[in-house]
């Protein structure tokens, strides 16, 4: 079990937001083994750049320009104009990038199929219920569903914050310093070093 102060120092998080996950938190560390200083370090240094210090727990997907969309989403918007329906339209975007299954819970769970199996292994039915990802306790339960069906136990074992982003974000590795960072932070809080 973490603490309050721990989570905070680990996440960067408010007090506040600390005090609404942190029994959440420890719930789902606990059902997904992540029960090792290193592994509840790479775990929350993940939701803290995943879900902005436990700030959101769904991607925000309201953009005022279509330069910008095709900027950030070149292969869906090839030039601005083709972008066009979907600025300031964030459920025309989550259809147009996810067919309407965009980032929710702290890690941002994304696609209908994860959605399904998130759901189903945790008994809810996420796929007719999607919001019910905002719910602290389902968020932060689908993040550690979606890191024990990933195995980020493993390189979190090695202290591996490169390979758990690459699991987590693909091969952009979105934040990778930024997600190091809050695993030092997280390390220390936890460790007492």
């Amino acid at each position: 079990m973490i603490t309050l102060t721990q989570l905070q120092q680990g996440t960067g998080a408010t007090e506040e937001n600390a005090e609404k996950y942190l029994d959440a938190i420890n719930a789902a560390m606990e059902w997904a083994e992540i029960n090792t200083p290193k592994r509840q370090a790479a775990f929350l240094a993940t939701i803290a750049v995943e879900s902005g210090s436990l700030r959101a727990v769904e991607e925000g997907l309201h953009y005022r320009s279509a330069d910008r969309l095709a900027k950030i989403f070149p292969r869906v918007f090839p030039t601005p104009e083709s972008a066009i329906s979907c600025v300031a339209n964030p459920d025309a975007l989550s259809q147009k990038l996810y067919n309407g299954f965009h980032g929710r819970g702290l890690i941002q769970l994304t696609w209908e199929r994860n959605y399904k199996a998130c759901g189903d292994a945790l008994g809810i039915d996420l796929v007719s219920n999607p919001d019910e990802l905002l719910d602290p306790s389902i968020a932060a339960m689908s993040a550690a569903w979606f890191w024990k069906q990933n195995n980020c136990n493993a390189p979190a074992d090695q202290g591996d914050m490169d390979r758990v982003t690459r699991i987590v974000n693909g091969p952009a590795k979105l934040h990778l310093q930024e997600r190091i960072a809050f695993y030092v932070k997280a390390l220390a809080a936890l460790t007492g070093n």
